[in-house]
C-alpha cells in the first residue's frame, strides 16, 4: 500500500578532474558535497504533475508528450516524476516541491540532484525502487537537459562519494577500490566559491565540440594532458599527498583555461584561493561561469571564508558526502 507523502534528498556534486574530457573517453573524478536538495512529493487527486521551486510553479496534465513541455524550467523534473511512476506502473496526481541548501545553475549538479531526488521520492509514495533504477531513470531525465550527458553527474548525486568515471564508461566509488583510497577521503576538504556567474553548459559544450572538430590535434593533446592530470591525482589522493592533488588542481584549471572555458573572474577567484592558501583550485563543471572549488586545510576554512567575503563572493566548506541518494521514512 502506498502513501500519501514521501521525502527523498540527494547531494550536490563537483567535478575535480576530467570534465569536458570525459565525454570524449578519458577519465575523470567527482566528489559528493554535504549540501543537498530535498524533494517533498504528496499525492494529488488532480490528475496532474506539478512542480515547485526557485525556478517557480510548473502543472502538466499526467501522461503529457515530453515535447509538450520542452521548454518548461521543470520538465526534467515532471520527466522524473513521470518516469518513475511507470517503472511502478502507477499513474497518480503528485505534487513535488523542491529545497535546495545549494545554487542551481552553478555547477554543483542541481539538474541530476533534484532529479534522482524526485524519482527516488515518488517512488516511493508507490513502492521502492533500487539505486541502479534511480540512476538510470536519473540519466534519463539528464538528457532532456544536457542532451548527451555522461552520466558522472547522475551518478555521484545516486551514489555519493568520491567517484571514478573510467574511460570504459564504467563508474565506480574509490573507496569501494581499496581500502587506501577509504582512509585519503577523511583528508580531503574543499572550499567552494560561487563567482555569481551563471553557467551556460549548453553554450559551453557546443564550443568544446567546436574546438575538438576545428582543431582535432590540438584537442587530442589537450585530451591526453587531461588524463594524465586525473591519472595522476588517482595516485596522489591515495597517498594522501594533498600539496601535490591541489598542484592538479590547478593545473587543470589552466588546462580548461587554454581549452576556452574559464574566464577572468574564474581566475582571478583560483588566484586568490591560492594566494591565501589554498593548495590549488579549479573551475568545477562546464565553465564559463558556475563555482571554483579548492582543496584546504580544514583549519584554514574560517579565514580563507573571511578573505571570499573581503573580494565580495560567497562559499562554503565541505568534505565528501559518503551518502548519495537517501530516502526519509
Amino acid at each position: 500500500m502506498g502513501r500519501n507523502i514521501a521525502v527523498a534528498s540527494a547531494p550536490a556534486k563537483a567535478i575535480l578532474f576530467g570534465e569536458h574530457f570525459v565525454v570524449y573517453g578519458k577519465p575523470a573524478i567527482a566528489t559528493a558535497l554535504k549540501r543537498r536538495v530535498r524533494a517533498t512529493s504528496t499525492v494529488n487527486d488532480v490528475g496532474k504533475i506539478r512542480v515547485r521551486s526557485v525556478l517557480g510553479y510548473s502543472s502538466v496534465p499526467l501522461s503529457s508528450d515530453p515535447h509538450l513541455y520542452e521548454h518548461d524550467p521543470h520538465r526534467h523534473i515532471i520527466y522524473s516524476a513521470a518516469s518513475a511512476m511507470r517503472l511502478l506502473d502507477r499513474q497518480q496526481g503528485v505534487d513535488v516541491l523542491l529545497e535546495s541548501d545549494f545554487p542551481y545553475g552553478m555547477g554543483l549538479g542541481a539538474s541530476a540532484a533534484t532529479s534522482v531526488a524526485t524519482i527516488a521520492s515518488v517512488a516511493s509514495l508507490f513502492g521502492s525502487i533500487s539505486k541502479d533504477e534511480v540512476f538510470k531513470l536519473s540519466l534519463e531525465a539528464e538528457r532532456l537537459v544536457h542532451r548527451n550527458p555522461s552520466g558522472i553527474d547522475s551518478a555521484v548525486c545516486t551514489y555519493g562519494g568520491l567517484v571514478l568515471f573510467n574511460k570504459d564508461g564504467r563508474i565506480e566509488r574509490l573507496d569501494e577500490r581499496c581500502s587506501d583510497y577509504s582512509y585519503a577521503l577523511h583528508a580531503l576538504h574543499f572550499m567552494v566559491v560561487n563567482s555569481g556567474i551563471m553557467k551556460d553548459t549548453g553554450t559551453m559544450v557546443m564550443k568544446v565540440k567546436a574546438r575538438e572538430e576545428s582543431s582535432k590535434e590540438e584537442f587530442a593533446s589537450l585530451a591526453e594532458m587531461s588524463e594524465v592530470i586525473t591519472m595522476h591525482a588517482l595516485y596522489a589522493i591515495r597517498g594522501r599527498d594533498l600539496a601535490r592533488i591541489g598542484e592538479l588542481l590547478t593545473l587543470n584549471h589552466m588546462l580548461l583555461r587554454r581549452l576556452g572555458v574559464s574566464n577572468d573572474t574564474l581566475d582571478t577567484i583560483v588566484y586568490r584561493l591560492v594566494k591565501d592558501g589554498a593548495y590549488g583550485a579549479k573551475l568545477t563543471g562546464a565553465g564559463g561561469g558556475g563555482c571554483i572549488i579548492s582543496l584546504i586545510d580544514d583549519a584554514k576554512g574560517t579565514t580563507l571564508l573571511s578573505a571570499l567575503s573581503s573580494y565580495g563572493y560567497e562559499g562554503f566548506t565541505s568534505s565528501i558526502e559518503d551518502d548519495g541518494v537517501i530516502t526519509l521514512d
